[in-house]
């Protein structure tokens, strides 16, 4: 059990270390805007919790008006009084509910808006990277297409090989020289890109290693499932809300005035108090309550749908991870073979059978093996970060 206590536990480090470091790639000013987000949310719903709360109403109010000996007079009233529902057939506690579900949905959806935001910064710099690499393998394969054009030349002068092989190899080089611009056009749009979430220089950040999450987890930290989760409450409490709004409510009363104008009969200041009941009769509320009540059902369908969704995500990533290590694999057995016909060669050249143009071309075809495998292994952290973006720390 120790020893399961402690690998977990290095597990643990290892996911929670290379998710740790998917926070620090945003600007400032992104991370200041999903604070704010955040102080909004917590504030509105602090309001929306005690809405059920009546207002104190205070009015003051000063008056001249002439009187017999034709002098203005001012009279001055002074009133304060409040209205205050104390049960609404459950509505109040149902509203108090309900603000909890919405202040949880909204921080879910938040959370989750900054986690593909961060997510799509290091997509860009995975993206970044591995056309870079690409670069590079564009690179040798024009070196290895000059190297086939200059050969097939000399053959072609000494009357070995017509000229319709020769224009292949030319047209393809040219391809791969145009394609290879192509992908210096794409490394400064990345680059650009990068620059708009992150301050970061994208040719210095460590990427970060991602490791693949358990269904489990992916389900139970899924901050979108986790957010219809909580919207479903809230049309739930919502619904209940709108039962309890055609139902009775008690409302306490109380309001005290003071004034200058008074007879005999009046009082200077006096207070009064008592309560009511009200309870509307309308027309709309059967379509209301159940218009309230399927809008519960439909987001409870949709935390269902939600869960399926993830299973789907979840097989396809381990799918395509399966594809890509299959790929690698493939790559690892390609580099073996290409460094035994270096080898090969490089005994060959030394015995005069081989030139040293033929050393050169088995060499780049060695190199661009080796960027294979490091390309297949940045898609499969652009794979795992379709997981991590919706996950919650």
């Amino acid at each position: 059990m120790k020893k399961l206590f402690v690998l977990c536990s290095l597990f643990s480090t290892a996911l929670w270390g290379a998710e740790a470091g998917l926070q620090n790639y945003l600007t400032d000013e992104k991370n200041m805007m999903f604070d704010f987000q955040h102080e909004q949310n917590t504030i509105r719903s602090g309001m929306l919790k005690n809405s059920w709360v009546a207002p104190i109403n205070v009015s003051y109010q000063k008056d001249w008006k002439p009187k017999a000996d034709g002098k203005m007079h001012a009279t001055r009233a002074f009133t304060i009084g409040i209205d205050q529902p104390i049960f609404k057939s459950g509505g109040i506690f149902y509203g108090i509910k309900y603000a909890k579900a919405v202040r949880g949905a909204n921080a879910k959806e938040i959370a989750l808006q900054k986690r593909q935001t961060v997510a799509q910064a290091v997509q860009i710099l995975f993206e970044y990277r591995k056309a870079k690499l690409q670069r590079k393998k564009l690179t040798l394969l024009v070196r290895n297409g000059a190297i086939a054009i200059e050969r097939q030349t000399e053959l072609y002068g000494a009357g070995v090989i017509d000229s319709s092989i020769l224009d292949q190899t030319i047209l393809a080089h040219n391809r791969d020289t145009a394609q290879m611009l192509d992908m210096d056009m794409a490394i400064t749009k990345l680059r650009t890109s990068f620059r708009f979430l992150s301050d970061k220089n994208p040719d210095k950040l460590r990427l970060p290693k991602l490791k693949m999450l358990s269904l489990k987890h992916y389900k139970k930290g899924n901050l979108k499932l986790a957010a219809k989760k909580l919207r479903a409450m809230e049309k739930r409490y919502s619904a209940k809300m709108t039962w309890a709004k055609y139902l009775p409510t008690v409302t306490a009363y109380t309001h005290y005035q003071y004034t200058d104008q008074y007879t005999p009969d009046t009082m200077k200041g006096y207070k009064n108090y008592g309560f009511r009941i009200t309870m509307p009769l309308s027309i709309q509320a059967p379509a209301d309550i159940e218009a309230a009540r399927l809008d519960a059902l439909l987001a409870q369908v949709q935390v269902r749908d939600q869960r399926k969704i993830i299973d789907a995500e979840y097989a396809l990533v381990r799918s395509s991870l399966r594809i890509l290590d299959r790929k690698i694999a493939l790559a690892k057995k390609d580099e073996t073979l290409y460094r035994r016909l270096l080898k090969n060669t490089r005994q060959l050249a030394k015995a005069g059978e081989k030139t040293d143009q033929d050393v050169q071309t088995m060499r780049n075809s060695l190199e661009m093996k080796k960027l294979d495998r490091r390309i297949y292994y940045l898609d499969k952290q652009l794979q795992l970060l379709k997981l991590y973006e919706k996950v919650a720390r």
